[in-house]
């Protein structure tokens, strides 16, 4: 479909192809253990707003993702799996994908993904 032409989407479509477009961006997320911390690499898409947040170190999160990342951090120390989110943003304007950061069988931290309300719709076929 051209960008030019209306696109009609239900907010039940727009958070299913935010979750299924956040699982594949990472999905190439990789994060490794070296002799100086943890190094990770987000493989070559630079179209969206990507970061990591570690469990043990500080970080500057407020909002939902706080609250994301404080979830993902309860249930990992209570023994419980997490799993990918999506969250609405500004009014829905942005749409946050957070996902567990997975070491082996360990969780460590928390992966967002940001994404315009717009780069969604458009990627509904």
């Amino acid at each position: 479909m051209e960008a030019r032409e209306i696109k009609v989407v239900s907010d039940a479509q727009i958070i299913e192809q935010a979750m299924k477009l956040g699982g594949e961006v990472a999905e190439k997320f990789q994060v490794n253990e070296t002799e100086e911390g943890f190094e990770i690499d987000f493989g070559a898409d630079s179209v969206y707003q990507k970061a990591f947040y570690f469990f043990d170190e500080a970080n500057e999160l407020s909002g939902k993702e706080l609250q994301l990342f404080q979830a993902y951090n309860y249930n990992r120390k209570n023994g419980i799996t997490s799993e990918p989110n999506v969250q609405k943003l500004e009014d829905g304007i942005t749409l946050l994908y957070t996902s567990p950061m997975q070491l082996g069988d360990s969780t460590i931290g928390m992966y967002s993904i940001k994404f315009s309300r717009k780069q969604i719709v458009l990627s509904i076929d």
